[in-house]
């Protein structure tokens, strides 16, 4: 209950601040104006549709997560359907997640490669023996005060 909840007890504004940085990764951070200067202003149809798509879930599925007490969409799969949607779901998002990291700390180490010179592959090993480390040993409090921090950086 600690490690993967926090004990329940993280306050409001930390959390909101965990969740933006986790929607605004490095990738977004370095590609977003990229995709502005070459393509424009429609990019902000984007974010209209991200502004929609994040109510929806606040008003409907949050509500009836905390009702039920549940962790996850996962757990939520299994008492919906059964455990075998469940472990699908699971697998579904952890192949995602692989190659989503793999982009995720690509991309920052390639900045840091162009600005200080420092071995792209020796970055890359670092940031996520850094972030394994400090994950493993603090939890999920750990996670939400680094991007507390990350977000009041960005």
């Amino acid at each position: 209950r600690e490690f993967l909840l926090a004990n329940r007890d993280m306050g409001c504004l930390p959390v909101a601040l965990s969740l933006l940085a986790s929607f605004q990764s490095a990738v977004a951070i370095l590609g977003v104006p990229a995709e502005i200067f070459r393509f424009g202003t429609e990019y902000w149809f984007l974010g209209c549709s991200y502004f929609l798509g994040l109510l929806i879930p606040a008003h409907i599925f949050i509500p009836v997560f905390y009702r039920l007490r549940i962790t996850s969409t996962y757990e939520y799969l299994e008492l919906r359907f059964n455990k075998t949607v469940r472990v699908l779901g699971t697998i579904t998002f952890i192949f995602q997640m692989v190659i989503y990291m793999g982009v995720v700390l690509y991309a920052p180490a390639l900045a840091l490669n162009a600005v200080t010179g420092f071995d792209l592959w020796s970055a890359v090993l670092t940031m996520g023996l850094v972030c394994t480390l400090y994950t493993t040993l603090g939890g999920l409090k750990a996670v939400i005060w680094t991007d507390v921090f990350q977000t009041l950086v960005m």
